[in-house]
């Protein structure tokens, strides 16, 4: 088996290569039509420059709610196009879709109709990765790839030169003539798959805005980079390998894995079980490690998140080291605004001013570093966003103003909190290294002491009442013993007692039975278990000093035991007295003070010791920050040299310790410039997080790793997956051409490791190198669910999930606080229809959005008033599998329910990823006699779906179109809503 990093390397490249350019799709895209020669003249004909203005005004409307009156847009040339040919009524090449276009020029159009070309973009002229040699199952074969890679690198200075619309058109002519081998006037252009067979070309070209982004670029050139590279880079190796890792035990949750979690982000709640156990295994990974976390919805994931930053950067401030870099990824740039959001969301638990910024102008623990036409979207939501040259949040944060302001508020703020008076930052932050050192003793004291005493036997019982017990049965022992002393006296006198002649002669056999008499009538009840009149007076007194003997080995063992546990309350006392002189107070108004029970303490530490050392190592750091530690001069800023991007991270870090973006601008924020050239700061990022891992398809993700050193990938196989940029055939395509593999048939090892670009993810990938197991899939799990109740996260515990979560939050029916409790938790409201309507590759049921629209027109109000502390806008979403009903049912709610229309969300289950809403209508579309191929296709729809809802889920539509089989999802489904008609 041939595989190496070069040859993954350059097939994930070619994968990406293949999606940059994709084809225009003429059924849903606007489009004018032109002649050939306007566009070699490069003048447009008025009639189609006002069309695509006008497409270009409508589109800014749509985006941006604000009309703009535009000058110049971009668009794509289409200029070659297969023509659908008919022969009989039939049409002859049956497997080509109409209007299929195999050749795209990108142009400048101004306000006048002329043509330019983008000078600054320098956007080059594509043929469809599909339509390129080498393919596998080719339908349509126009050149090769190697060719066009080929003549665009011999022609990279002849694209420098180009100053006119004329040098372009020569430009763009030379490209299509040498790779289709044929002259760019000639309306037919052969198929090289089968050189007797040609194709018929429109004679018309056809003009689209251009909505295409060039999205992919910082990730090509980081592949191309890695390309000419050769240090180790053991994560990515680790990445990109087609071994499966070998499985270790999973981490027990110890003392020594309790002492080594340090910080916590969220001081409202403890880490559940499955959370506690990742973090675990997150403190032991090793470099080059990749852990995968199978997170499903409502399982705590974002509280994870909170608590793997909030630890690494407490860690990093008890050694007094650089606070750590971690960025946190996706591609869905939902999951990324998610993060922002939650890390600038955390929930006070009233530690006097601990718990409030100590610099001006930080209002998040994450900063964003957003795509270009992201920025606008960015500064209306409010985040902190910036990027590599400093500019946004980071100018103002460092702006000498700020920073003065920042100090005089840093020890305003630490000698309030410590009732000091100290005059220098210096001081505010020794105090604070000397304030964080002590409550991570005082936690592994805690933990130590807890330790003892569950090994002392406690049982979870409080250490108190346990003492308590204890002199109970010590003094019961010591009563036993005193009892002993007694009986054995009485048996002396017992014995004493019998004629002297009698005992002298127990040998004898009369004499022997005269003793036995006596002994017979002496023992007692209690005695009855380990004496007999058999027994002699030597053997009964024999027998009470073992008695005797056992009982005060007991007693002192009880004594002992009581004075070990002892020595662990009076330390515990000693400890809780110095936490009281820090203002902390371990059991609040609980009366739990003596529970010594680990996980307990644990438990009690996470929201304690771990928060309050979360928010001294904020402050701790933001003393160095404000001391100027790793500050920029005035000319390093906005540049890229090594040392000055190591600073600037460096910097950034002790403020914000997450720094977020999606993969497609990772590899840019960390392209360095040194000794004249451009480089990757690879190995360089202590942590990369991967956010809804199982949407990240690999090749535009694995880059990325090579810049890190960790990875904790997380997601969930079972919801949406990626959006897959190449088909599984041109992926076998590209595989083979780039060596990844030698023949298609070892293609199958690649979808067994993850590592192929369609049909696969990150979350598939980490799998196959993550070393820990749990319930027979690779990767850790989260089990605990919180979000929905019971009734309805069942369903998708039943679906997907094969039973593992562990529902918390309880069933809907027994919740005396439920807010609609006249309401099933999952229902249906049944709407007889036989057959759906067709709409394009759509579909639309009109009775039904008109009865959905109905329902909530007649039920809103009392949604609203169930839910008085919840905005209207987190109250109803309505779910369906067709773009066409979303704009049906919007149509429907809009005229029915004009004034609150806005605050339903309507959409496809991929706009509800990530979302959650108290009540879920799903709206099926499907007639009783269409069947249900969409709802059934895929389980992860339905799982996601389903998991939106916190309260209810309704379906409505013909229950008789779901199907009868409950290993379906419709079926399924069926099953659950049955019988709850509302």
């Amino acid at each position: 088996m041939y595989s190496n990093t070069k040859a993954i390397t350059k097939y994930f490249r070619s994968a990406v290569a293949a999606q940059a350019n994709l084809g225009i799709d003429f059924k849903t895209d606007f489009f004018s039509i032109i002649n050939p020669e306007e566009v070699i003249q490069g003048r447009i004909n008025p009639e189609a420059c006002r069309s695509i203005f006008a497409e270009a005004e409508r589109t800014t409307l749509d985006e941006e709610n604000s009309p703009k009156k535009k000058h110049h847009v971009n668009v794509i040339i289409c200029a070659k196009t297969i023509k659908t040919t008919y022969e009989s009524n039939e049409k002859v090449q049956n497997e080509i879709n109409e209007l299929t276009g195999i050749y795209y020029i990108p142009a400048i159009l101004n306000n006048e109709g002329q043509l330019l070309f983008d000078d600054s973009e320098k956007k080059l002229p594509w043929f469809p990765r599909e339509y390129l040699m080498p393919m596998v199952e080719p339908k349509l074969a126009i050149g090769n790839a190697n060719t066009v890679d080929r003549f665009m690198s011999n022609h990279v200075d002849q694209v420098e030169k180009i100053q006119s619309w004329s040098d372009y058109v020569v430009f763009f002519k030379a490209l299509y003539e040498v790779v289709a081998e044929s002259p760019f006037e000639q309306n037919t252009i052969r198929n090289m798959e089968e050189e007797e067979l040609s194709f018929e070309l429109e004679s018309n070209m056809y003009l689209f805005l251009d909505k295409t982004v060039y999205s992919t670029i910082h990730i090509m050139n980081l592949y191309n980079h890695l390309l000419g590279d050769d240090q180790n880079k053991p994560l990515y190796e680790n990445f990109i390998s087609t071994q499966i890792a070998n499985t270790h035990p999973i981490i027990e949750n110890g003392l020594l894995q309790m002492q080594a979690h340090c910080g916590q982000m969220n001081g409202e709640y403890p880490l559940s079980p499955s959370q506690r156990e990742a973090v675990n295994h997150i403190n032991a990974m090793e470099y080059g490690e990749i852990l995968a976390v199978n997170g499903p919805p409502g399982t705590g994931k974002t509280t994870l998140l909170q608590t793997v930053v909030a630890d690494m950067y407490v860690k990093r401030a008890l050694k007094k080291e650089k606070a750590p870099l971690i960025v946190a990824a996706s591609t869905n740039n939902q999951a990324v605004t998610n993060i922002i959001e939650s890390f600038g969301n955390i929930r006070k638990m009233g530690i006097s001013n601990l718990e409030e910024r100590w610099i001006e102008g930080v209002s998040s623990f994450a900063v964003y570093f957003p795509a270009i036409k992201k920025v606008k979207e960015a500064q209306s939501k409010g985040y902190q966003y910036t990027n590599q040259k400093g500019e946004f949040f980071i100018s103002d944060v460092e702006d000498e103003e700020n920073i003065e302001k920042s100090k005089t508020k840093l020890i305003t703020c630490c000698n309030a909190y410590f009732g000091s008076n100290y005059k220098s930052i210096t001081e505010c932050q020794d105090r604070l290294h000397e304030e964080l050192s002590f409550i991570e003793k005082s936690k592994n004291t805690l933990l130590s002491l807890a330790q003892k005493a569950e090994q002392c036997g406690l049982k979870g019982e409080a250490i108190d009442q346990y003492l308590e017990k204890l002199s109970l049965v010590i003094e019961g022992k010591q009563a036993e013993v005193s009892k002993i002393r007694q009986r054995v006296l009485e048996w002396e006198n017992c014995y004493g007692n019998i004629p002297f002649y009698i005992r002298w002669f127990r040998f004898i056999n009369s004499f022997a039975k005269r003793i036995q008499t006596e002994f017979r009538l002496f023992i007692n009840d209690e005695e009855q278990g380990f004496l007999n009149e058999y027994m002699t007076f030597d053997e009964i007194k024999e027998k009470y000093s073992q008695l005797y003997a056992q009982c005060n080995k007991e007693i002192s063992e009880l004594k002992q035991k009581k004075s070990l546990i002892e020595t662990i309350k009076n330390k515990y006392d000693d400890e809780l007295k110095q936490l009281r002189l820090h203002n902390i107070y371990l059991h609040g108004e609980k009366n739990e003070k003596y529970k010594l029970d680990l996980d307990y303490i644990n438990g009690l530490l996470d929201k304690i010791h771990r928060y309050i050392a979360f928010w001294l190592s904020v402050h701790y750091f933001e003393c160095r920050w404000v001391s100027g530690e790793d500050k920029l001069s005035e000319r390093q800023k906005g540049t890229n040299y090594e040392n000055v991007l190591q600073k600037f991270y460096h910097r950034l870090s002790m403020i914000t310790p997450c720094l977020v973006m999606t993969f497609y601008t990772l590899p840019r924020q960390f392209l360095a410039y040194s000794e004249q050239k451009n480089f990757f700061l690879y190995n360089y990022i202590d942590l990369l997080i991967v956010d809804e891992a199982g949407q990240v398809s690999p090749e535009i993700a694995a880059g990325a790793f090579s810049l890190a050193k960790k990875s904790v990938v997380v997601g969930d196989i079972h919801q949406i997956e990626p959006v897959w940029g190449v088909s599984r055939a041109l992926d076998k395509a590209l595989s083979v051409s780039s060596g990844a593999i030698q023949t298609l048939d070892e293609f199958e090892l690649l979808e067994r490791t993850g590592l192929n670009s369609s049909c696969s993810s990150v979350m598939k990938v980490a799998a196959k190198c993550c070393k820990y197991e749990k319930f027979d899939e690779r990767g850790l799990l989260l089990r605990e669910h919180r979000r929905c109740y019971d009734e309805i996260i069942d369903y998708c515990n039943e679906l997907v999930y094969k039973g593992n979560l562990v529902p918390l939050r309880g069933k809907g029916k027994e919740d005396i606080n439920r807010a609609i409790k006249h309401w099933p938790q999952m229902g249906f409201k049944q709407i007889d229809t036989e057959y759906s309507t067709r709409k394009g590759s759509s579909r639309i049921n009109r009775l039904e959005a008109e009865q959905i629209a109905k329902w909530l027109k007649n039920h809103f109000k009392l949604i609203v008033n169930a839910y008085p502390n919840e905005a209207r806008e987190n109250l109803v979403g309505v779910i369906t599998p067709f773009k066409a009903q979303v704009e049906c049912i919007k149509s429907e709610l809009k005229k029915q329910m004009p004034g609150d229309y806005s605050k339903i969300s309507v959409g496809t289950v991929h706009t509800f990823q990530g979302a959650e809403r108290k009540i879920i209508i799903l709206s099926t579309v499907y007639g009783k006699q269409d069947g249900c191929f969409f709802i059934d296709a895929n389980k992860s729809l339905m799982n996601v779906a389903v998991s939106r809802a916190k309260d209810h889920f309704f379906v409505f539509g013909d229950i008789n179109g779901l199907k009868d089989t409950k290993s379906s999802a419709s079926g399924l489904l069926k099953k659950y809503v049955g019988g709850n008609e509302i």
